[in-house]
């Protein structure tokens, strides 16, 4: 997959654990009817935890070789122009009547955009 190593799973592992247990204390908040302006914050408190993830990342790519880092170049572009292609498309045709998206599924779209690009990318230097 190109992020390999046991200090970026750790990390990664850590990141998303503290977002999973934020998210349920955040929903349960907001069950129990939270309202005015604190109803917001409690609705990203979700987000907090979530910024580590790009300081993971990017200290991962440091400790790429050049070979895994334009592997990732490579993923990241496509990931980046895939995604883009399907949420517009996406987009259009919402406005002839396809139900309309909730953005959370942004992400796992370019998600798993970049992963199909890892694996064209990978196949490209074996």
């Amino acid at each position: 997959m190109g992020f390999s190593g046991k200090r970026y799973t750790a990390e990664m592992i850590a990141a998303v654990t503290a977002y999973a247990v934020v998210l349920v204390v955040s929903i349960r908040m907001l069950q129990h009817g939270i309202q005015g302006p604190l109803r917001y914050t409690v609705a990203l408190l979700p987000m907090l935890p979530l910024l580590l993830v790009p300081f993971v990342v990017v200290r991962s790519l440091q400790r790429m070789d050049e070979l895994q880092k334009r592997i990732q170049l490579e993923a990241l572009a496509f990931g980046f122009t895939a995604s883009a292609l399907l949420t517009f498309g996406y987009g259009f045709l919402q406005g002839v009547g396809l139900p309309q998206v909730n953005w959370c599924f942004v992400w796992p779209v370019m998600a798993v955009c970049w992963i199909v690009g890892q694996m064209l990318a990978s196949r490209r230097y074996r």
